[in-house]
């Protein structure tokens, strides 16, 4: 029998766990779960990692470096300030409407990972590294149409990660949330910048995760 690269495995896994988290939550899928979707035991789940809780931290990296390059690649172009703030709240309203059913798995995971002292630490030290990349990719968005910052790169990324996880809670309760234009009310303002009224179509649309795993 051909043995399956470990690359392989462990992205057959990853994509297994994420379809059912997104589809149950976190608290309702076991790793016997995630090993029957991604076709193998749980001793090949076991082989590459340590539990369900080290699958979902490996998720959460991948997303965001997914959602990072999104935004690199929507934010390529040669824009004006009010353009560029405005693809970024495109941006952020598209992450809201992706991300749905995983951020109701994301809130389950923190409740948990908050009574597990070593996780908490691990996931401390998730959180600094994607604020450090988050500070970087705002750092350069600034520079490109000549914002200076006031304030440390990663407290400006702390507040905009904040305002961005707060809007999307709100967004889940209520649907007709304009993710994209409260973004850009309060992001013009803590940058100092014109403010800019987003195109109609910015506004969060009524999709998710959820629906591109339906069928």
């Amino acid at each position: 029998m051909t043995r399956i690269p470990r690359e392989i495995t462990r992205t057959r896994i990853l994509d297994a766990a994420h379809r059912l988290f997104v589809a149950r939550g976190f608290n309702r899928v076991t790793v016997e779960d995630i090993a029957t979707k991604a076709g193998f035991t749980r001793g090949a789940v076991y082989s590459n990692f340590a539990n369900k809780a080290e699958i979902f931290v490996a998720l959460i990296d991948r997303r965001f470096d997914d959602q990072l390059d999104r935004a690199l690649e929507d934010l390529s172009a040669d824009l004006d300030s009010s353009e560029r703030v405005a693809a970024l709240a495109r941006w952020i309203a598209a992450e809201a409407s992706r991300s749905r059913e995983w951020s109701t798995a994301e809130l389950e995971f923190y409740a948990f990972a908050s009574s597990d002292p070593e996780l908490s630490v691990r996931m401390m030290d998730v959180q600094r590294a994607g604020r450090a990349d988050f500070a970087d990719f705002l750092v350069s968005q600034c520079q490109r149409i000549d914002v200076e910052i006031d304030i440390p790169p990663e407290h400006l990324a702390a507040i905009v990660n904040s305002l961005v996880r707060g809007l999307m809670l709100e967004w889940m309760v209520d649907l007709s949330t304009d993710v994209a234009g409260l973004f850009v009310a309060a992001f013009t303002r803590l940058l100092g910048v014109p403010p800019v009224a987003p195109r109609s179509d910015d506004r969060t649309p009524a999709h998710s995760e959820g629906d591109e795993h339906a069928h």
